[in-house]
């Protein structure tokens, strides 16, 4: 009897979002496993057992027990022998450099808008949505980087959508939401639209505005 493979996750934050994503692309079964990660005392103890850090999402598949979206994204997608994850080994080598990059300036550049507009205040933590002008600075320095690197091109790497646009996409899940300054940003826009027309893109968005139009409390 093959195992089930289960993702713990929190619904509205970037790095469950980017699981939720991918799974929905790669239409398999996952089971989702709600947690709320704002109260400590609320997490299940099996989830601490599995995953002391506390941290979402977690993969569980059989033997594999797995942290970091990243790694997520990219096993499941070899896993299931997913073009989100190409063959060719310097396109892997392209997605990679995508994902390093979205793990370090891209999270802390980009990810405070939803975080403090979105989430935080999804939360009952209104105290934190303003940005400061260095945070815009910061905010237009890593989304220039993109704009100028989609010059020409309708995904990050080859003809065709990857882990890589996930990775760094699903953090302009909420960019409406968050009132982030796109409009000077003519080759992002143009990408997010290409993610924004795809049925699994669509399929979470749904599921995103209905936990955002429910207590958090709630499992979506």
């Amino acid at each position: 009897m093959e195992h089930a493979t289960t993702i713990y996750f929190t619904p509205v934050t970037v790095n469950s979002i980017k699981a939720r994503l991918l799974v929905n692309a790669l239409e398999i079964p996952v089971q989702f496993e709600h947690i709320i990660l704002h109260q400590s005392d609320a997490k299940p103890e099996e989830f601490l057992r599995l995953n002391p850090a506390g941290k979402v999402p977690l993969l569980v598949d059989g033997e594999m027990v797995l942290t970091e979206s990243n790694a997520i994204l990219k096993y499941l997608a070899n896993k299931h022998q997913s073009t989100l994850w190409p063959k060719n080994q310097d396109q892997q080598a392209q997605v990679l450099k995508w994902m390093f990059f979205q793990s370090g300036e891209w999270n802390k550049n980009i990810g405070i808008f939803a975080h403090r507009r979105v989430v935080l205040p999804h939360w009952g933590f209104h105290q934190q949505s303003l940005l400061t002008p260095e945070h815009l600075q910061n905010f237009y320095h890593s989304m220039n980087q993109l704009n100028d690197a989609l010059e020409g091109r309708n995904y990050l790497v080859g003809n065709n959508v990857s882990i890589a646009d996930i990775s760094l996409g699903s953090y302009l899940m909420f960019a409406h939401e968050s009132q982030m300054p796109l409009e000077n940003m003519v080759n992002v826009r143009r990408w997010l639209s290409h993610l924004q027309k795809k049925s699994w893109w669509q399929e979470t968005q749904v599921s995103l505005k209905y936990t955002l139009s429910t207590s958090e409390n709630i499992p979506a």
